[in-house]
Formats: C-alpha cells, structure tokens, sequence
C-alpha cells in the first residue's frame, strides 16, 4: 500500500520541481526585456563578432518533388546555422535569464547563400534568432528552392535522381567564415506525389572564386520515383511478349504469324501509353527500349513467316548447286523436312526454307535473350 502512495506522490513531486525549474529559468521577464533591450542597442550589427567566424550549419528538408515537365526540382527545407558572438553575453544569474528569442534583423548574421544554378526563395520577415548567455546564437533561414535536373530516364519507371544544392558566404573567404557540416541534421520530408526522398548526403569542399577560397557546403538529394503499377505493368506487358514469341516457334509456318502480330500489337500498345507519360526532352527509358525492340521483332519474325512460306511452295527453278551441296551437309546434321510433309514430297526449296527456319528461330531467341539481359 505504501508503494502504491509513494509511486504518485513522487510523480507529482517531480512535476512540481520541473514547473519551477522552468519557470525559474526567467524570473523577471519586464527586466530581463529592458536589460536586453540596452545591450542590443549598444550592439553593431554589421560588424562581424570576431575576424573568423565558425558557422555551423545543417539542413532540414521538409519536401522535395521534381517537376518532369520544366525538368527542375523544387525543395522546402530549413537551414539552421549557428556560431558564437561574445558581444551577446550576460551574467543568467544576474539577469535571471539565459537564453532569449529577438529579431534576426537586430542581429549579425552569417551571408551563407546558395551559390548553386538555382533559384532561391527565402523566408526573412518575421523570423527570430535564440542567443544564450554564453554568446551562442541560433538562427534558421526558410528555403523555397528551384534547380534543375537533366532527367536520366534509363531505368524508368524505377530511376532515381540526384539534386545538388551548394552554400557559401556571399562576400567572406575561409578566413572570415568557416563553414562546419553538423552531425545531428535530420530528415522530416512528409511524403506525397510521385516522388520519394531516398537519402540525403554532404560535403564541404574549398570553392576558388575570385582569387579567394571559400568554404563551399554541398547537399545532395536523391529521389526515387514512386510507380509501382507502372513497374508492374512493364514487367508483365515484358514477359507476355516474350512469351508470345517464344511460344509461335514450336508451331507451323502458317500459326506462327498471328502470335507474332499479337506481340507487336501489345509492344505497340505500350508504348504509345508510355510515350504520353516520359517528358520528350530526357533519356529514353530502357523499357521503352526493350518492347521498342520486342515489336520490331514480332514484325521481322512474321515477315519472315511469310517469306519462309512462299519459299516452301517454290518449285522452280530449281535452286543452285552450291545450295544443293550446303543442304546435303546440313541434311546430316538436322531433319531438313518441313512440319506436315513427307522426305519424298520435300521440295529442295522446302529443305533450304527450313534451314533458314532453323537459322532465324536461332537468331531470335538470342535477341529476346539480349533484350531481357539489356532490361534486368
């Protein structure tokens, strides 16, 4: 019973401790404004704290999507940079307060800015920095950021694209403003669209401008693509279509035909849904390439079907003697006879009509072999 008691009480003690320690953090708010107020108005903002600045900086992306149609890329994020100035510091015990939030506009702040072939959207009005009593100063700048993308289509509809954003000081070298990448920067992307935030990744680089180097922050973005039933659809239109080829070569010259045009029909249908979704400017898709390359298959096969048919029923003149010789040779090693005929009615324009048979059906197969590998 006594534990039952304790276990609330001890909550509530702990509640009330906390609730003073916050509410001791600043005593006397009124005065705590004024003696804030008298040590910014002595303060100049457009002196620099010190003769080198250490800018700490991370980045909060929030939303990033492309847009196919202009090719560019557009990413809300927000871009926290923090560094020391001593001239911002007070005795927290005698003031009653340790840290305060103020105008940015009243405050130096660092000219990062996005040096990258991009538009830049900032949000300023408003927007406040934290300073602590030790100098430290908080500050967080809103982006609306544009650039753009040259589409890489190969492995649509599961390609996955990469945008660089860079960041340097306006005006300053890497003596005056150091820039430094933190460690505890985090990604709160709410996903929506068709596009998704796979990662991102940074690095700081030196950046010669001018004759004077500067400290140039970069950040990739990589973006995949979100069509899984476009995946889906591409692999089984893919797979019906070899199928469909693969399946007309066991039959008769004269039922190989409409499974053939039933491929190209198909092929054909993707690719006019396709060509209405992949932008005109970029790559061309692998997909696109490979029942691209299944539809004029179907086509040369059936076109061959047809040849291969008027072949068989020649029969005159009769064929030359070195073919004469080739399909004697050919006869020991293969049954030269056409499906639905007899040795004794097979023609010599019959026999070499299914060697050629032989030799296409062969060539076919390693095509559709070489499409599915150039694919997967």
């Amino acid at each position: 019973m006594a534990t039952r008691v304790t276990a609330p009480l001890a909550s509530l003690l702990l509640l009330l401790l906390g609730a003073h320690n916050a509410a001791a953090a600043c005593t006397n708010v009124t005065m705590f404004s004024i003696q804030l107020d008298t040590l910014l108005a002595e303060y100049d903002r457009e002196a620099m704290p010190s003769s080198r600045v250490v800018v700490e900086l991370s980045l909060d992306v929030r939303h990033a999507t492309i847009n196919e149609q202009t090719s560019s890329a557009r990413m809300l994020a927000d871009l926290k940079m923090s560094w020391d100035d001593k001239r911002l510091t007070w005795n927290a015990s005698d003031w009653g307060c340790d840290n305060a939030l103020v105008s940015a506009e009243r405050l130096w702040l660092p000219d990062v800015a996005l040096v990258s072939a991009a538009t830049e959207g900032a949000e300023t009005e408003g927007q406040r920095a934290r300073i602590v009593s030790n100098g430290r100063v908080s500050w967080t700048s809103r982006l609306d950021l544009s650039a753009p993308v040259a589409l890489k289509l190969d492995a649509w509809p599961r390609d996955v694209h990469t945008i660089v954003f860079k960041f340097a000081s306006r005006d300053h070298d890497s003596d005056q403003i150091d820039l430094s990448l933190r460690e505890d920067e985090h990604v709160t992307v709410f996903e929506s669209g068709a596009w998704e935030l796979e990662g991102v990744s940074r690095s700081s680089q030196m950046w010669l401008r001018e004759g004077r180097e500067r400290q140039l922050a970069t950040w990739k973005l990589a973006l995949r693509r979100r069509a899984p039933a476009h995946s889906v659809a591409t692999a089984f239109v893919l797979a019906a279509c070899v199928l469909l080829l693969l399946a007309a070569l066991p039959l008769p010259l004269s039922e190989r035909s409409p499974l053939f045009a039933c491929t190209s029909f198909t092929a054909a249908l993707w690719l006019m849904s396709a060509l209405t979704r992949v932008p005109g400017g970029a790559t061309t898709p692998r997909a696109v390439s490979a029942l691209g390359a299944l539809c004029a298959c179907g086509g040369a096969a059936a076109l061959c079907a047809a040849l291969l048919r008027r072949m068989t029923a020649a029969r005159a003149p009769p064929p030359p003697r070195r073919l004469r010789a080739c399909l004697s040779a050919a006869a020991q090693l293969c049954d030269l006879t056409p499906q639905g005929t007899s040795s004794a009615e097979c023609s010599a324009w019959a026999a070499a009509a299914q060697l050629l048979d032989y030799v296409l059906q062969a060539a076919l197969v390693l095509t559709v072999f070489v499409i599915i590998c150039v694919y997967v």
